[in-house]
């Protein structure tokens, strides 16, 4: 439903926008003294500023016109999905001939960058404060690392440091404290977990950054982009396509609680077919997301432990690697819709394309493209 809801709103918005693009330009200029690009009935401006609601039905009826049903709801339509989806899945393996492997760790090279790791926050299920055993490393650092070793080599992860505790932050003092969606849980882990995860997380990248494995579209939680590379480049490409005379619509999609959803048979299926981990290393992630739990805790009191059986560990390092990795899929069928451009962000997907005034029935493939999406995020346990 909310993927639904996103999408209209912003579909019903944009085409302002781009007829904005296509009058100004790249540079900030003013335009000749020439028609719009776009092909506007005349009475929308007025329609804009007296009655914004009609405004929106008449953008609706030109960006999306009646179309017959999706591509996806036969049959033949899934299938197709399904083995785009399964033929990515056999190829992106070769390209690592070599599987990833979790490596122990040498005491004398990683001390300083274990120490460096550490934080001092404190959490409650800290048995020492982080801060006492930072400073006390030099004695019972020794210790620590055969732990970290210990769980690299044999692939599984301690079961006391697969808990959480969650505080609830109120998001805004206006907020109704009455109402759970009022609040932002605050998830604190253990400091060995993080820095296990640090180490873990370390490895990880580096497979991944030398395999090329990452969505090259993909600017969240990664080193080197961020928010502002994925606003230049969309920027870019749309003001480009203005400045040659095309219409661009722009769809934004934003999904609820996309972290928490990540179904974990499905994340280690990902691991294992698109990014190639087996044996032990596939054995440690499979260890490190199953069995954990959580409690709430609130002043002075603190609840039961809960199981937590879906999603991305809040608070952890890997968390948002990891959903990055579950999203691989979606790349490969976002590309396969050749004229449409797209970027994310973490879960923030951007999709456009960009056309000449006379090509508006090049909107059918973005609509093609966006049953596509819904399809898979359906499959993914996406909402």
């Amino acid at each position: 439903m909310s993927i639904q809801l996103s999408l209209y709103i912003y579909i019903y918005i944009h085409p302002c926008i781009f007829f904005h693009f296509s009058r100004v330009g790249s540079r900030g200029q003013q335009p000749k003294q020439r028609g719009p690009d776009f092909p506007l009935p005349s009475h929308l401006g007025q329609l804009l500023r007296g009655n914004p609601k009609a405004f929106h039905g008449q953008v609706r009826d030109i960006v999306l016109p009646a179309c017959p049903g999706s591509t996806f709801r036969s049959p033949p339509g899934w299938m197709c999905l399904e083995n785009l989806t399964r033929e990515a899945s056999r190829r992106h393996p070769d390209q690592m001939p070599e599987p990833p492997q979790l490596a122990p760790l040498d005491v004398e090279e990683q001390r300083v960058y274990i120490v460096n790791s550490m934080k001092t926050s404190a959490c409650p299920l800290d048995i020492l404060p982080s801060s006492l055993f930072k400073s006390a490393f030099q004695s019972i650092g020794p210790s620590v690392l055969s732990i970290i070793n210990a769980s690299l080599v044999t692939g599984q992860v301690p079961a006391y440091i697969k808990n959480a505790v969650f505080h609830p932050l109120l998001k805004k003092t206006s907020l109704d404290a009455s109402l759970h969606s009022s609040f932002r849980p605050i998830s604190k882990l253990p400091f060995i977990s993080k820095i296990l995860e640090k180490v873990v997380a370390k490895q990880l990248t580096a497979a991944l950054d030398e395999h090329n494995i990452y969505d090259s579209f993909q600017s969240g939680f990664r080193r080197a982009h961020s928010t502002e590379t994925a606003l230049l480049r969309v920027s870019n490409d749309l003001l480009t396509h203005s400045d040659a005379g095309d219409c661009s619509v722009l769809v934004l999609l934003d999904l609820t609680a996309a972290f928490d959803t990540v179904d974990h048979h499905l994340l280690l299926e990902r691991l294992r077919d698109w990014v190639g981990l087996s044996g032990s290393a596939l054995e440690w992630f499979s260890s490190y997301l199953s069995e954990r739990s959580f409690s709430v805790a609130v002043s002075k009191f603190r609840s039961s432990t809960t199981s937590l059986t879906h999603g991305v560990p809040q608070g952890s390092v890997l968390g948002p690697l990891l959903f990055l990795l579950y999203l691989l899929p979606l790349q490969h069928i976002l590309s396969s819709f050749k004229g449409i451009s797209y970027h994310l962000y973490a879960d923030d997907i951007q999709l456009y394309i960009s056309f000449k005034p006379h090509e508006m029935s090049k909107l059918q493939l973005l609509h093609t493209c966006l049953d596509s999406i819904k399809t898979w995020m359906v499959g993914a346990f996406f909402s």
